[in-house]
Order: C-alpha cells, then sequence, then structure tokens
C-alpha cells in the first residue's frame, strides 16, 4: 500500500469517531443541528442578521459528513488542511441574496481540530478562488446519496465494482459504454488529459501542454471534475468556472459548449480583481476517492464508511462492529531484561513492569532523575518518557493510536480520560508533553490542570524544544503563547542549537511584515515579559 493510501487509513480510522457520528445522528433524528454540530466539533458564530435564514440549512447539515470528507494535510498527517474557508453549495439556484453557510477550517496544521460555521449571503467568494464550494451531496443529509452520482455510479454499479458490490477484476475495467466503464477509462488514462478528454471534455491545451501543471492535477478525478462542473454551473446559472492552481494560472471550463471545454490560461491573481475572474472549484476537493481506493484494494470494509456514505455506494454492506473503546493496549508486551522475559502493561498511557516490586520501581526512578540509565524494563520505560532510544513495535503503536484519538477526540475526550487515571506526563513520539500539544486543546481547561498535576511546563521534547518554544517556532496560537508565558514558561531554555523561544520571539520582531497581528502580540508579550 502506497504512502497516499497509508494516510487515509488512518484518516478514516481516527478522524471522525464513532462516537461523533452516532451522536450526530441522534441529534439530527430529534432535529438539533446545534447538538449536531457540538457533537462533531463545530463551533457555530452565525452572522445575527442571517442567523435565521441559515437556520433553515442548517436544519439539513450533516457535519460529520462534512468533516469525513473535507481534504486533510497528508504526508504522515491525519490533520484538517488548515486556513480554507469552504461555501456549503445547496441543491437550488444561488443568487446574490442566498444566504450560505460556511465553514472556516482551523488556522494552524498543528492546532485544535474544531471547525466554525459561518453564514454569508451571497457567493461572491468563489471568484478568483477566495473560498471553495462544497457542493451539496458532500454536506446535506438529504443529497448524500449524489455522491454516487458524483463518482461515476448508476443504480447497477460503481466504477471499479461489480454489480454485487465486489471489487472488479482488473481486466474487466473499463468494458462497455455505461458510465462506471466510462470513468474506469479515464481513471486509467496515462495523463490528466487524456483522462478529462474519456470523462467527456474537450481538452485545449497551450503548446506546452499540461506537464507542468502537476501540483494542481495531480490525483485529480476527471469524473468528478465534470460532474461538480456542470452541478455547480446549473445551481448558480454560470456557465464559465475555473480550477485555480496557483497566482499565475488556472483551469478554465466552459460549461456551456458541447463538449464542455478545458484549457489552461494565465490568471496573474495578484494584479487581478478577483471579482473579474470566474467562480472556482478547488482541486483539494476533486481529488480522485481514498474511499474507493481503499475498499477495492481490501484495506476499508464497506462497513467502516461513514454510514451516509456506506448509504450511497455501498447500500447491502452491513456496519462494521465498532472498534474497542478501551485505552489499554491488550496483551503485556515483552521485553528482554536482566537475561529474562518480562512482561510491561499499559493502561491509560501508563506502563506497569510487571516483573518487579514496587521498591524495585521506585529504586529506578529515583536513579533516573539522578541521570542514571536504566536496564531492560527501566530502559523502556526511560524512552517512553522522552529518553533517547527506541520502543518496543507495539509499544510504539499504542502511543501513535493513543494520541490520534486524543486528538481527533478533542478536550472533552482528553479530560474525560484524565479523569479515568490517563497519564498527565505522557510524552508523544517526539518527545513532547501534553504541553506541547496544548494548542490541539482548550488551553484554559488544559493548561492549569497539568500544573495541578505537576507537569513540567518546561520538559524539552527530543529537539530540544520546550513547550513555548515549539509554538512559537510553529508560528502557532497566540493565545497559547500568551498563556504558557504567563503560567511561568522559561523563555530562556536553549534547544539543541543554543536558540531560545525568546531569541526566536526577538528576530521575528525585528523582521518586517510577515507576522499575523496576534502573532506579533503575543511575542511582544513574551519579550517584555522577560525582560
Amino acid at each position: 500500500m502506497n504512502a497516499y493510501l497509508a494516510d487515509w487509513q488512518r484518516i478514516r480510522r481516527y478522524t471522525v469517531p464513532q462516537r461523533m457520528i452516532t451522536e450526530c445522528a441522534e441529534a439530527r433524528e430529534r432535529g438539533d443541528w446545534r447538538a449536531a454540530c457540538d457533537a462533531a466539533r463545530f463551533d457555530v458564530a452565525f452572522d445575527p442578521e442571517l442567523a435565521e435564514e441559515a437556520a433553515q440549512q442548517a436544519a439539513h447539515f450533516a457535519p460529520d459528513l462534512l468533516r469525513w470528507h473535507l481534504p486533510r494535510v497528508l504526508f504522515g498527517s491525519t490533520n484538517l488542511l488548515n486556513a480554507r474557508r469552504y461555501l456549503l453549495i445547496p441543491d437550488e439556484p444561488v443568487g446574490p441574496r442566498t444566504v450560505l453557510l460556511t465553514v472556516q477550517a482551523p488556522p494552524f496544521v498543528n492546532g485544535s481540530q474544531r471547525l466554525t460555521l459561518g453564514t454569508v449571503r451571497g457567493a461572491a467568494e468563489l471568484r478568483g478562488g477566495r473560498a471553495i464550494p462544497v457542493p451539496a451531496y458532500l454536506w446535506d443529509v438529504r443529497h448524500a446519496h449524489g455522491l454516487r452520482a458524483a463518482l461515476g455510479g448508476t443504480h447497477d454499479r460503481l466504477p471499479l465494482f461489480t454489480p454485487a458490490g465486489d471489487p472488479l477484476p482488473e481486466e474487466l475495467a473499463g468494458a462497455g459504454d455505461d458510465p462506471p466503464a466510462r470513468a474506469e477509462r479515464a481513471w486509467q488514462a496515462p495523463r490528466i488529459a487524456r483522462g478529462l478528454a474519456a470523462a467527456g471534455m474537450e481538452v485545449r491545451s497551450r503548446g506546452d501542454g499540461w506537464s507542468r501543471h502537476n501540483h494542481v492535477t495531480h490525483d485529480l478525478d476527471p469524473v468528478r471534475l465534470v460532474h461538480d462542473a456542470r452541478w455547480f454551473a446549473a445551481r448558480f446559472t454560470e456557465p464559465t468556472w475555473a480550477v485555480y492552481g496557483s497566482s499565475y494560472t488556472h483551469m478554465k471550463i466552459l460549461t456551456d459548449t458541447e463538449p464542455m471545454q478545458i484549457s489552461w490560461v494565465d490568471t496573474h491573481l495578484e494584479r487581478t480583481d478577483p471579482d473579474r475572474l470566474p467562480p472556482g472549484l478547488h482541486a483539494d476537493m476533486l481529488r480522485n476517492s481514498a474511499d474507493l481506493k481503499l475498499v477495492h484494494g481490501g484495506k476499508l470494509p464497506p462497513g467502516a464508511l461513514h454510514p451516509l456514505v456506506r448509504a450511497a455506494l455501498f447500500p447491502g454492506a452491513s456496519p462494521a462492529p465498532p472498534e474497542p473503546g478501551t485505552f489499554d493496549g491488550g496483551e503485556p508486551v515483552r521485553v528482554r531484561c536482566r537475561g529474562d522475559w518480562h512482561e510491561i502493561e499499559v493502561r491509560l498511557g501508563r506502563l506497569d513492569p510487571l516483573a518487579h516490586t514496587p521498591e524495585e520501581r521506585q529504586r529506578e526512578r529515583a536513579m533516573r532523575a539522578f541521570g542514571g540509565a536504566g536496564i531492560g524494563c527501566f530502559e523502556v520505560e526511560n524512552i517512553w518518557y522522552g529518553a533517547p532510544g527506541r520502543l518496543p513495535r507495539r509499544l510504539r503503536a499504542y502511543r501513535a493510536d493513543l494520541w490520534q484519538r486524543l486528538i481527533h477526540g478533542g478536550t472533552r475526550l482528553l479530560v474525560e480520560l484524565l479523569d479515568a487515571g490517563l497519564d498527565p506526563h505522557l510524552r508523544d513520539s517526539a518527545g513532547g508533553t501534553l504541553f506541547h500539544q496544548l494548542p490541539a486543546f482548550d488551553h484554559r481547561l488544559l493548561l492549569p490542570r497539568l500544573l495541578a498535576a505537576g507537569v513540567d511546563i518546561n520538559v524539552r521534547d527530543r529537539a530540544g524544544l520546550t513547550a513555548l518554544h515549539r509554538v512559537v517556532v510553529e508560528y502557532g496560537s497566540a493565545d497559547v503563547i500568551i498563556a504558557l508565558v504567563d503560567a511561568g514558561a522559561d523563555v530562556s531554555v536553549p534547544d539543541r542549537d543554543g536558540e531560545t523561544a525568546f531569541i526566536r520571539a526577538g528576530q521575528a520582531l525585528k523582521s518586517r511584515g510577515g507576522l499575523r497581528d496576534d502573532y506579533r502580540q503575543a511575542l511582544q508579550h513574551l519579550h517584555d515579559r522577560a525582560r
């Protein structure tokens, strides 16, 4: 399995937990869209003047379904693509006075995964690619079945699958002239231009062809592009659309020709009034379906799909059994210790070396506090709490699983687990503590709790960064920077290169432009407190 599908397999496992799906479904059955948003980790921030009209759209909003479909960072990360603004387009005519729901993605890659539901009148932001349109089949519970047609499916079958829902043998893909077969031929095309032609577009190419636009067209689904361009054109009565690729060029789509035409044209966004540009689709919403690839490759059972996705794509599939809700590591891990095999149990982030008495453990931990190196079970424990070294494979897997569930379960889950006994001194794979992960949670709740539990706010990760230094380096949350400074974080702890949070803040403050106002103010607060 390639890295792309491995990323999506992890995304499907963690980012929309079963608890979220269940609570959202129950809220929708009650007609309580606000409770559904709360369960799906959406903040609601409606313009009061538009709230009444927006509530009519929100009544059909499936926030967990939208979260399922939103693009991700990938490259090893399961987090949402940050700093994106989405416009949720209903399955009805849209004009300048239409009130639309908006969704704002988190501002930071490594921050909280909460989304914000807002409102806007009209869709002017689509021009020039300032916002990303989302068709109703990705967010409206009434139209979720439309995903099947968007992927080239018919009532009889999906592309890559037989009418019974089994993976189609490779040699049969593309045979015939029904929409699924045409989709298969478009996906089989060796180049995107040929795929677009196979999907029914007239491809107009400049002399340089399409090769230099791979950053946009990589993994682009030509079938979905054709479908969505037609779908949006019909709702907006706007025949010309774009897929924006860079500041200098975009794909121009003419939907009122037969066949539809697509070509690359110059944009020069910096020198062009966005209102003079066509409304835009976004390539990240038009990628080949990871769900189809995962199911076809046997890496995800159809029953593990979101229920609304499963109903659209594999209506005959039964729901997959829920994963265990426990946070223990299963069977104890065996490690070599003093010439013998010992077992270590792990639960709620705590290691329990079963073969050692409380007195032995206390003695070893005292030695560790004075810089001593443990052996066997205690060496594993030292590595667990940030010392250099490599953990046994099962402990690495347990830690990765636990952190993914915490990040995507959010503050609510973390607080519940701390109440149940989760180790507040837990480390991540980079050696960071919960302080280092503070931007992913509500710091107002978590920070005082960690301080009360005795977690050292100045612990360094394996790169030598304290929690404060890390959030400064990552240009992260201004509120978290201020909170850490006010809680007593040391600004002078050096990393491996001798740089400190104070030095980094000073360098940034001397730079000209390029900093967010709130970030600059937070750095100034850090600098002032350190004097």
